[in-house]
């Protein structure tokens, strides 16, 4: 029973905690992981190990005999490492690995990510940028900011702030293709649709609806590219305010039909619950639900 990949080493350390707490559910309450993920990973273990290690009921767990051996050689590691890692616990250091959508890292969140780096210099952020849904557990994330629903029931979510979504374009495209005067004057005109809100809804404070599902002139997973695209007379986008807050202070873009009001979209910071939040994810909680007022003010 040779064991070399690291991964494999994590599986392990879980595995030997699952044996001294008697139970997953009680393994999964002192290491603060769900226990799906717990039998998930113990699954895995016996998998890469291609034997059985423990025997299952709803009460208790019996190790069977080539568990034994795994649990005999590694106790004392995993022991010697807890006990290291609590002695180092209380000072902010190590990796912290984030996931987070493409755009609003760059075009939103980079200051705080430099100044907490600055803060905490010991903190090395590790930041996954992607669009797709991530397995959270199986990426190793500590921290993910998401858009929308929760992806995962079992994690904490704390708001981080709120887009609001709107009808934007250029001055020129305006002067060269005309204003729109109502909502349903846009499938006139060429519009940008852009991740993740591809269909738009649109509601008037008399009660009238718009829905636009058709295609765009031009569709993009990039709101950063979206926006240069509208700067640069490409059409009308639909798009959070926010992102384009520098453009629409030098009059590069303009708000169009501003009494439809459109989606809003909450952004979360979302994490683990754990008996023991390690320092680096608490303060780096903390510091982004400090700077949450000044990171979504539109002024």
């Amino acid at each position: 029973m040779t064991v070399t990949k690291v991964n494999d080493l994590e599986l392990i350390y879980l595995f030997v905690h699952v044996v001294n707490a008697g139970s997953m559910s009680a393994a999964a309450r002192n290491l603060g992981v769900p226990v799906a993920t717990v039998s998930r990973k113990l699954a895995k273990l016996e998998a890469v190990q291609d034997r059985h290690l423990l025997m299952r009921n709803t009460r208790k767990l019996r190790l069977t005999e080539e568990g034994l051996i795994l649990f005999q050689r590694y106790c004392s590691v995993v022991s010697q490492f807890d006990e290291l890692s609590s002695e180092r616990s209380d000072r902010p250091e190590g990796t912290l690995r984030l996931a987070a959508p493409i755009a609003i890292v760059s075009m939103v969140l980079m200051p705080a990510f430099n100044e907490f780096c600055r803060r905490y210099p010991d903190i090395r952020l590790h930041i996954s940028q992607s669009n797709q849904v991530v397995d959270l557990i199986d990426e190793g994330v500590d921290v993910a900011i998401v858009g929308g629903r929760q992806p995962d029931s079992s994690w904490i979510s704390k708001t981080l702030g709120v887009l609001d979504y709107k009808l934007m374009a250029s001055p020129d495209y305006l002067a060269a293709n005309g204003r729109p005067e109502h909502a349903n004057d846009l499938s006139n005109h060429r519009l940008i649709k852009v991740w993740p809100l591809y269909n738009w809804h649109l509601k008037h404070p008399n009660g009238e609806n718009f829905f636009h599902e058709g295609a765009g002139h031009l569709t993009l997973s990039d709101l950063h590219g979206a926006i240069r695209s509208a700067v640069d007379n490409g059409g009308i986008l639909y798009g959070p305010e926010l992102f384009a807050k520098g453009q629409l202070e030098r009059g590069e873009l303009e708000v169009l039909l501003p009494q439809w009001i459109g989606e809003q979209r909450r952004i979360s910071l979302l994490y683990h619950q754990r008996i023991h939040q390690p320092v680096k994810v608490r303060l780096f909680l903390e510091f982004m639900q400090q700077q949450a007022e000044e990171l979504f003010a539109l002024s």
